[in-house]
């Protein structure tokens, strides 16, 4: 029950953390360095706290995944950042989801999962998950070209995710929790500072005003009660079944669209919405009843 409860509270999180992004006026990449500079830092003052905490762990080899699925997620995010500038938070985050889907399938074939696993249920999922997605672009009155886009850059985030997920279910089992977290947040950083150096975007680090370098890293911070209550929660859950719970996000992040930000227009394709709501539980559900 703890690992159902741990994956829930991520799913929150995992809404909460991209609200500063609207709030925003960086472009996507600088906007992504201040909140990776946010977690990274996050994470290690939690790391200092080891002689409270009391965990043990031991460094390893395995921690060179962590490196890489900091350069895999950094890449993601920037194009999920660009996608909800695009086409919106509600829109962006159901295709962005196609990452449970994703997350699932590499659980099964990479990490053998298939034992505790039906595939069938899992591409179901998937299925309606992108029916979702469906519905809620289509409520849109953007241009053709700009909902291209914006669907493209938050699927291939989708299948970053995904893959960041995978990695983290097995480093998880074979490190530990906050040294993974170091690792990773740092790799993140690293990478963002790296491409801004090489695309000569410096300056606009330094340009940045307090008010979005305090939303990039506030962003950061709240992104650590994700990423905590994610790689907890795969202590107790097969990573399969824990993505799939976090993907509870999609409800919380389309209200939030949809009520705050006013992303759609509620009274002209409430019957979108509602069958993009319907499918979003079936794919969650389809997720559910796939474990054996």
């Amino acid at each position: 029950m703890l690992g159902y409860i741990l994956a829930l509270l991520s799913s929150i999180f995992f809404s909460l953390y991209i609200i500063p992004r609207k709030l925003s006026k960086l472009s996507p990449v600088i906007f992504s360095f201040f909140m990776s500079l946010g977690f990274f830092v996050s994470t290690v003052v939690l790391y200092l706290f080891q002689p409270l905490i009391q965990f043990q762990e031991t460094p390893s080899l395995v921690l060179f995944w962590s490196v890489g699925a900091g350069v895999i997620w950094a890449t993601a995010f920037v194009l999920f950042v660009s996608s909800i500038d695009f086409i919106g938070l509600s829109r962006s985050n159901q295709w962005k989801n196609l990452q449970g889907p994703v997350g699932v399938f590499l659980s099964l074939f990479i990490l053998g999962e298939t034992t505790t696993i039906n595939p069938l249920f899992a591409l179901l999922a998937a299925l309606a998950v992108f029916l979702s997605a469906v519905f809620f672009t289509a409520s849109s009155n953007s241009k053709e070209k700009i909902l291209i886009k914006g669907v493209l850059f938050a699927t291939m985030a989708a299948v970053g995710f995904g893959t960041v997920a995978a990695i983290q279910k097995y480093v998880t089992e074979q490190v530990g929790v906050y040294t993974q977290q170091v690792v990773w947040s740092g790799s993140i950083a690293c990478s963002l500072f790296l491409y801004i150096l090489l695309s000569n975007k410096f300056k606009d680090i330094i340009r940045a005003s307090k008010k979005d370098i305090g939303l990039g890293l506030g962003a950061g911070i709240v992104y650590l009660g994700a990423s905590c209550f994610q790689l907890f929660s795969y202590k107790y859950l097969a990573a399969s079944i824990g993505f799939t719970i976090i993907q509870m996000n999609a409800f919380w992040t389309i209200t939030i669209g949809i009520l705050v930000f006013k992303e759609i227009n509620i009274r002209k394709y409430y019957k979108n919405v509602i069958l993009g709501f319907i499918f979003t539980l079936v794919g969650i559900l389809f997720l559910v009843f796939a474990r054996r």
